[in-house]
């Protein structure tokens, strides 16, 4: 929403939302919705909500619902590929996480989320080909760089896979995976000798 000086204010079940009163934010979004059958903030944050519930069949109604109002917005379409995933439909996922790169290429937690499901449904080379274009942008994405060292030691390209550990742990001294990784090849390598 706009107010008259043109600043984006948000209904009041967004404040509610964004503070964790599910319940004051459904009552809200609820009322807004009778007012406005259309809203897409309250029907998004009625997804939302339905997701923090793990009410995952009424988040992906509510998205689809969302994405009805508003067909190009990366965020929901990300939102609705996460329900999809959990709910098992992979095709939906893909499809909502591979619009969602389209529109924002810079939205990187979809472009990790379609990562993730290309890798889950062993299509490893375009979950990796996924991560490698995160990379490109943000290098030191360790959540990102972790997810390549594990590909890497799946396939058996365990040198890889320890000059990647050993650069998150260059990011993130303290990083336990990345550790525990570096120590499960190392001694691996140090046994093949």
């Amino acid at each position: 929403m706009t107010n008259s000086c043109g600043e984006v204010t948000l209904l009041e079940g967004s404040v509610l939302l964004q503070q964790g009163e599910l319940d004051a934010a459904h009552e809200s979004y609820t009322r807004e919705l009778q007012n406005d059958p259309e809203n897409l903030e309250a029907i998004y944050g009625m997804g939302i909500i339905a997701q923090y519930r793990d009410d995952f069949e009424t988040a992906k109604v509510l998205f689809k619902k969302a994405l009805a109002v508003e067909d190009v917005s990366s965020q929901i379409l990300n939102s609705f590929g996460i329900v999809s995933a959990y709910l098992g439909d992979v095709e939906s996922a893909v499809g909502a996480f591979e619009r969602a790169v389209t529109i924002d290429p810079e939205f990187v937690d979809a472009h990790k989320n379609l990562a993730d499901i290309y890798i889950e449904n062993g299509d490893f080379d375009k979950g990796i080909q996924t991560c490698q274009t995160i990379l490109n942008d943000h290098p030191d994405d360790v959540e990102t760089l972790l997810s390549v060292a594990g590909l890497y030691s799946e396939t058996g390209d365990l040198e890889s896979s320890k000059s990647i550990f050993e650069k998150v742990i260059r990011i993130e001294p303290d990083n336990e995976p990345a550790q525990a990784g570096l120590a499960i090849i190392t001694g691996s390598q140090g046994s093949q000798s």
